[in-house]
């Protein structure tokens, strides 16, 4: 009888260390998806910072504008750079929108049009800016 006890326990021992070693898996796997997914979302953020004073400067030349989809526009002149930098910027702000969507339960467009709302009023006097008929003023 203590025999059977003993091999039952040891069983029972086994399998409880097999759930955990599943569950500790599990849990590292979760964990690593959330570390990657916090360093991607941070990754988008962080080039946007880095970004920003080329976004400016172009803002300042007159080259490009904020429209009312949240995202930035050519004007005038468009050298490759400038279409480069607008083209990474509004990928990233994509990005931007749809966490940000996912955090607050709105739509994309609800966030890039609040977005919009935001940049524009910080933008600097003389920049340009895009209405929703696509008009171009300057602030």
């Amino acid at each position: 009888m203590t025999l059977l006890m003993t091999s039952m326990e040891s069983k029972t021992r086994s399998t409880i260390n097999s759930s955990m070693k599943k569950i500790n898996h599990i849990c590292l796997t979760l964990l690593s998806i959330l570390t990657f997914s916090t360093l991607l979302h941070a990754d988008y953020k962080e080039r946007m910072k880095e970004r920003l004073p080329k976004i400016i400067e172009a803002k300042g030349s007159g080259l490009i504008g904020e429209g009312v989809d949240g995202f930035l526009h050519l004007r005038g002149k468009k050298g490759k750079t400038v279409v480069q930098l607008v083209a990474v910027e509004n990928e990233d702000r994509k990005e931007f929108f749809k966490a940000a969507s996912s955090k607050t339960g709105s739509t994309t467009q609800e966030v890039a049009q609040k977005f919009s709302q935001v940049m524009k009023s910080r933008d600097e006097k003389g920049f340009w800016q895009k209405d929703s008929k696509g008009s171009w003023n300057q602030k």
